[in-house]
């Protein structure tokens, strides 16, 4: 009878082991979770900013570049003796719409404003969708313009 004193015990003991273990894993499943989903926001943050930063770049280029493929495309039209075309003036018109909507877009992308820092992983999605956006008609303008300027 002393022997199954002594294995209730051991096996008390045992069981009260395996809770704590447990409890240590539910404790650092939990300080994981947390952590990833700290990464998580550092990645978008971080993804934002290159974005945000590339926008920029773009945005502040996009006149130079527009001008240069008028530039281009009229010097193609004098060589081709199209000049005084009734095509030519309709693709000015088009022209200088794009070029007024480029640089109001230069002037929404400046004032554009990043808080990334304060931002929930929700609103950092929302502001990289955004900035991605606002690249996809950047580009939509560019490429518009891109056998013009090539």
């Amino acid at each position: 009878m002393a022997n199954q004193v002594w294995l209730a015990y051991i096996g008390a003991i045992g069981g009260l082991v395996g809770a704590l273990a447990g409890i240590g894993g539910l404790v650092l499943a939990i300080l994981a979770f947390r952590r990833t989903g700290q990464l998580k926001a550092l990645d978008m943050r971080l993804e934002l900013r290159r974005c945000y930063r590339l926008l920029r770049s773009d945005a502040e280029g996009i006149a130079a570049f527009l001008k240069g493929a008028k530039g281009q495309y009229l010097q193609a039209l004098a060589n081709m003796g199209n000049y005084q075309s009734s095509a030519k003036q309709q693709w000015l018109t088009e022209w200088g719409a794009d070029f007024v909507h480029a640089e109001a877009f230069a002037k929404q992308v400046a004032s554009f404003e990043m808080r990334a820092q304060s931002n929930s992983q929700a609103q950092l999605e929302a502001q990289l969708n955004a900035v991605q956006d606002l690249q996809h008609q950047l580009g939509a303008i560019a490429s518009k313009y891109g056998a013009a300027h090539s």
